[in-house]
Protein backbone atom coordinates (compact mmCIF):
# COMPACT_ATOMS: atom_id res chain seq x y z
CA UNK A 1 0.00 0.00 0.00
CA UNK A 2 1.38 3.26 -1.02
CA UNK A 3 1.68 5.66 1.80
CA UNK A 4 -0.95 8.70 1.26
CA UNK A 5 1.01 12.83 0.81
CA UNK A 6 0.52 15.07 3.46
CA UNK A 7 -1.27 18.55 2.27
CA UNK A 8 -1.92 21.39 5.02
CA UNK A 9 -6.02 22.18 5.55
CA UNK A 10 -4.97 25.01 3.16
CA UNK A 11 -3.84 23.05 0.40
CA UNK A 12 -6.73 20.73 0.49
CA UNK A 13 -9.47 23.55 0.33
CA UNK A 14 -7.19 25.29 -2.43
CA UNK A 15 -7.60 22.04 -4.50
CA UNK A 16 -11.20 21.39 -3.69
CA UNK A 17 -12.31 25.12 -4.30
CA UNK A 18 -10.42 24.99 -7.84
CA UNK A 19 -12.10 21.79 -8.64
CA UNK A 20 -15.10 23.48 -7.67
CA UNK A 21 -15.56 26.56 -9.52
CA UNK A 22 -14.67 24.27 -12.31
CA UNK A 23 -18.71 23.95 -12.74
CA UNK A 24 -20.99 26.88 -12.97
CA UNK A 25 -23.12 26.29 -10.07
CA UNK A 26 -19.99 26.08 -7.94
CA UNK A 27 -18.81 28.94 -9.32
CA UNK A 28 -19.21 31.04 -5.84
CA UNK A 29 -18.49 28.09 -3.39
CA UNK A 30 -15.04 27.03 -1.50
CA UNK A 31 -14.52 24.47 0.95
CA UNK A 32 -13.39 24.14 4.38
CA UNK A 33 -11.32 21.32 5.26
CA UNK A 34 -12.59 19.47 9.11
CA UNK A 35 -11.06 17.15 11.21
CA UNK A 36 -13.85 15.38 12.35
CA UNK A 37 -12.73 13.08 15.55
CA UNK A 38 -13.32 9.02 15.23
CA UNK A 39 -14.09 9.29 11.09
CA UNK A 40 -11.99 9.70 8.90
CA UNK A 41 -8.90 11.31 8.58
CA UNK A 42 -10.42 15.02 7.28
CA UNK A 43 -13.71 16.02 5.61
CA UNK A 44 -14.87 19.00 3.36
CA UNK A 45 -17.95 21.04 4.24
CA UNK A 46 -19.50 23.51 1.79
CA UNK A 47 -18.86 27.39 2.17
CA UNK A 48 -21.00 29.62 -0.34
CA UNK A 49 -21.53 33.35 -0.88
CA UNK A 50 -24.96 33.20 -1.69
CA UNK A 51 -27.23 31.28 0.66
CA UNK A 52 -28.98 29.11 -1.03
CA UNK A 53 -29.09 25.17 -1.41
CA UNK A 54 -27.92 23.52 -4.35
CA UNK A 55 -27.34 19.81 -4.41
CA UNK A 56 -25.58 19.58 -7.46
CA UNK A 57 -22.58 21.58 -5.79
CA UNK A 58 -22.71 19.48 -2.70
CA UNK A 59 -22.80 16.10 -4.88
CA UNK A 60 -19.41 17.52 -6.94
CA UNK A 61 -17.81 18.68 -3.46
CA UNK A 62 -18.52 14.88 -2.17
CA UNK A 63 -16.77 13.17 -5.26
CA UNK A 64 -14.10 15.66 -5.33
CA UNK A 65 -13.53 15.08 -1.61
CA UNK A 66 -14.01 11.24 -1.52
CA UNK A 67 -11.13 11.63 -4.00
CA UNK A 68 -8.88 13.37 -2.77
CA UNK A 69 -8.84 11.61 0.26
CA UNK A 70 -7.72 8.75 -1.39
CA UNK A 71 -4.54 10.51 -2.12
CA UNK A 72 -3.79 12.92 0.80
CA UNK A 73 -3.54 12.70 4.53
CA UNK A 74 -4.35 16.35 6.25
CA UNK A 75 -1.31 17.31 7.99
CA UNK A 76 -0.32 18.88 11.56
Amino acid sequence: MLQKLAKTAAELESMITAELREYPECESAGAAVISPTGVANWDAVLIREVSQTNDACQAKLAEITSRLREEFDLSE
